[in-house]
């Protein structure tokens, strides 16, 4: 892998986890815009957004190992 593209695959990784980070925000306050007050309320969010960002954590690991190789 070209380090060009290796940024690339970093920039979408960071890209993306900046997403799920917004989605998280949106997710802990109501349609009112009230926040959201209890934690069972938000749980499911919050595992969401650890899926997401464990998922872009390691396409950033793969990116690397596949470039390290090359």
């Amino acid at each position: 892998m070209e380090t060009f593209e290796l940024s690339r695959m970093f920039f979408v990784a960071c890209d993306r986890m900046h997403d799920a980070v917004d989605e998280l925000y949106e997710a802990l306050h109501k349609l009112n815009g009230e926040p959201i007050e209890k934690l069972a309320g938000i749980e499911e969010s919050i595992g969401r957004l650890r899926n997401a960002i464990y998922h872009e954590i390691d396409l950033i690991n793969s990116s690397i190992s596949e470039h390290e190789s090359d």
